[in-house]
């Protein structure tokens, strides 16, 4: 449902995060990489994730959204200066896909994987509880997050051997325990 304001469109380029009020939408699109939404319903506030890896190799240097154990933690002491705990938010998760199934550089895990357990990771030890989660399996995703209602929209595009078209919008259901 379309708000009856025009929204401040934003949107997320692999690496980066962005915090918004009621006003805010936030889009980005994914394939390996996930993307983490935090919406805390009193306030109508949020922010958005979106990283390409786990953890930053070593010759990096300087903070970057690029990396879940960096952004997480950034997204977390952000809302932690404004006294707002982590169990009030709503934090949904998304992405992941393993885009190159027949190219294997790692046995045991995709970067899909490993960016899904890191993120899941970092978020517990936070004290943030996932509440729904589209995450995995082999297709792109966009991924369209409304503040002022804390909606996420996922439609899931194209994998191997699928009709290129994007698919309906849903709303991400609730990840088994």
């Amino acid at each position: 449902m379309e708000p009856d304001f025009t929204p401040k469109d934003v949107f997320l380029h692999p690496g980066e995060y962005a915090f918004g009020d009621a006003q805010t939408r936030i889009r980005t699109l994914l394939g390996s990489c996930v993307a983490i939404t935090f919406w805390h319903p009193e306030h109508c506030i949020g922010a958005m994730c979106h990283y390409l890896l786990p953890t930053r190799p070593s010759a990096k240097t300087g903070l970057h959204g690029h990396y879940a154990e960096e952004v997480i933690p950034t997204i977390a002491a952000k809302f932690g200066e404004l006294n707002l705990p982590s169990k009030e938010f709503q934090v949904k998760m998304f992405g992941g896909s393993n885009m190159f199934p027949n190219l294997s550089l790692d046995e045991v895990l995709t970067i899909g994987a490993k960016n899904i357990y890191m993120g899941e990771r970092l978020l517990n030890e936070l004290g943030f509880s996932v509440a729904s989660s589209d995450l995995a399996g082999k297709k792109q995703r966009m991924v369209i997050f409304e503040l002022w209602s804390g909606d996420v929209w996922v439609r899931q595009g194209r994998g191997t051997g699928d009709d290129p078209s994007l698919g309906e919008p849903f709303k991400p259901r609730k990840r088994p325990s």
